[in-house]
């Protein structure tokens, strides 16, 4: 059996997945920083808002992780979650809480518009003789009306919980135990997520064991990638202290001047 398809292949599935994820993070912030300079947060803002368009394509497939042998479910979406919280933290600890909090609005705007729009285009006619392009389209990109409303609010609930947290424990210490702020934030944000989406998407669909699996596998999930969002952030804490990035971190003021 191989790495990725034996008995524990769902570790390094996860595992290849959040490092992805996190390097596209990486070299997104500091290409923001280094050419986009005061308008930094602005780019970084628009990234997430596009990563969570991400999550209306990918959660019509299906994953199963397999650890101990054992098959797992979880809609692949749900992966992208971890990357966000990291990407929400990376904004509230180098732009601050605010800035974050549009992060997570933004994410939600374009969460429902995007959805809606892919409704619309699923249900565009198709040209002669391309019925089975039309099926596959709508079979690969279909939205469930009912996970896509569960996922939406999960979503937004667990990053604002993230946000805030992250922000409050962070005043409290005075700017340190930054391990302290990452982990508490990211738990108890992505675990409510967890537990409100698989609540709201499957309750009277699936068994009680059934749910009861996926929160477990998806707060397991979590856990594991608090340790990795650590990794990270104390990595992009160093490129910050040795001058790499923020090295022209200004108060960002946007104002329309309308004239007579």
């Amino acid at each position: 059996m191989g790495l990725f398809t034996g008995p524990w292949s769902g570790i390094p599935n996860v595992a290849l997945t959040l490092f992805f994820g996190l390097v596209f993070i990486v070299i997104a912030a500091i290409w923001a920083d280094r050419f986009g300079k005061g308008y930094a947060p602005v780019i970084l803002v628009g990234l997430m808002a596009g990563l969570q368009m991400l999550v209306s394509v990918t959660s019509a497939k299906n994953v199963g992780l397999y650890f101990g042998g054992q098959s797992f479910f979880i809609i692949a979406g749900s992966l992208m979650f971890p990357i966000l919280a990291c990407g929400e933290d990376y904004i509230n600890e180098f732009y601050g809480r605010d800035v974050a909090k549009a992060s997570v609005l933004a994410q939600l705007i374009i969460r429902v518009l995007s959805t809606l729009f892919l409704v619309w285009i699923i249900f565009l006619p198709s040209p002669p003789n391309g019925e089975a392009n039309y099926s596959m389209f709508a079979t690969l990109m279909g939205v469930v009306p009912r996970v896509a409303a569960a996922s939406i609010t999960a979503s937004y609930i667990g990053g604002i919980l993230n946000v805030n947290i992250f922000a409050k424990i962070k005043k409290q210490t005075g700017g340190k135990k930054l391990w302290l702020r990452t982990f508490v934030s990211t738990f108890v944000g992505l675990t409510t997520n967890a537990v409100l989406f698989t609540l709201l998407a499957f309750v009277g669909l699936r068994t009680i064991d059934q749910m009861l699996q996926m929160i477990f596998i998806s707060v397991a999930v979590r856990l594991f990638t608090g340790f990795i969002e650590l990794g990270f952030l104390y990595f992009m804490k160093y490129l910050r202290d040795k001058g790499f990035i923020l090295r022209e971190v200004k108060d960002l003021v946007i104002s329309a001047k309308v004239e007579a």
